[in-house]
């Protein structure tokens, strides 16, 4: 009889946690409590925009960890390493450089990105190659000719002297400046280091820029990073070469899905920082040579090799689509400028 009482017992015991645990009961310590307003769905709609703005670099090449810190976003375990590096069809070395260039004034952040390829950029006969001198300045010239051979070596007889040598305004030389054989995509970068060295006197024959193009490809792109001389408060610092630029930005439709559109950045040319006041007042520009500069770069952005895409000749505006006759299209349709301009 105890014995049977006893087993009641024990089996009362091990039943009743067993269905607690089920949280079948009414206790608080086993229901679950979700309180909370429902999360209102937003579609995030990046702005596009057109027109000119002056931009400061304040990284290159950054890290996921570095960008997502620029652009404001939280490092998630998702995030995967940014891959710079690759080949090229023929299998030759590629790095992308990427700079990041921030607008103060819109406080909004733009990309400029281009491939460096470690190959010659020749012309298509192959019998021309490109150069590029210790100022950023690049030219072409022809490979020498040994019978009915075309050698590796550049025909320097041709090459002008502005482009070989420092020279006075009187014309006088003034010593030589050093060059070599351009890459591919190293125009590119050599016309937004001079740009982008707005407080580098390129006319001091002591001057010398030269990027180590084997270091990039090693993806050691502190040369590059090194220049940049913001201080904590995104100020330039009295000792830097560097300074704030003007870029024209552009919208592009993406040739696999026309339905998506991305902000494009000039990258064959851009105009100093003094002329986005002359831009700001209406296009009108001081003097012949500041005249003489807008109407090349004008003309640049407009030709048959101009702007891919869609833009306007104004100072920093968002992107209207019903302005667009082209979506965003690679198209040789004349840019809009502003009428009743002086700078021709």
């Amino acid at each position: 009889m105890l014995n049977t009482l006893l087993n009641k017992k024990l089996l009362l015991l091990t039943r009743a946690p067993s269905v607690r645990g089920l949280g079948s009961d009414k206790t608080d310590q086993y229901n679950m409590a979700v309180k909370g307003k429902q999360r209102t769905a937003t579609e995030f709609v990046k702005k596009l925009y057109v027109g000119f703005t002056s931009v400061k670099v304040v990284a290159v090449n950054p890290s996921r960890e570095e960008l997502n810190k620029l652009i404001g976003k939280e490092d998630t375990p998702e995030d995967k390493p940014i891959e710079y590096s690759g080949t090229d069809q023929e299998g030759n070395d590629r790095m992308r450089i990427l700079f990041c260039l921030k607008d103060d004034e819109s406080k909004e952040l733009f990309f400029y990105s281009f491939n460096l390829t470690n190959k010659e950029r020749k012309n298509k006969d192959g019998d021309k190659c490109q150069v590029v001198n210790s100022t950023c300045i690049t030219s072409w010239a022809p490979y020498l000719k040994k019978g009915d051979a075309i050698t590796d070596k550049v025909d320097e007889s041709v090459l002008q002297d502005w482009f070989l040598n420092f020279t006075s305004k009187e014309k006088e030389n003034l010593g030589p400046k050093k060059w070599r054989k351009a890459l591919a995509g190293e125009e590119e970068l050599v016309t937004l280091l001079r740009a982008w060295l707005g407080r580098l006197n390129f006319m001091d024959p002591e001057t010398e820029v030269l990027v180590d193009t084997k270091k990039l490809f090693k993806q050691n792109f502190k040369e590059l990073r090194e220049l940049i001389s913001l201080d904590e408060e995104g100020k330039f610092t009295t000792d830097g070469l560097d300074s704030p630029f003007v870029i024209l930005l552009g919208v592009r439709k993406d040739e696999d899905d026309p339905t998506k559109k991305y902000q494009q950045v000039w990258g064959k040319g851009f105009l100093p920082n003094s002329f986005m006041k002359y831009i700001n007042n209406g296009m009108k520009f001081p003097s012949d040579y500041t005249k003489k500069v807008w109407k090349k770069f004008s003309e640049d952005v407009t030709g048959d090799y101009g702007f891919d895409g869609y833009t306007e000749l104004v100072p920093l505006a968002e992107y209207d689509p019903a302005k667009d006759p082209t979506g965003g299209e690679k198209t040789g349709t004349p840019i809009p400028t502003p009428t009743g301009s002086d700078y021709r």
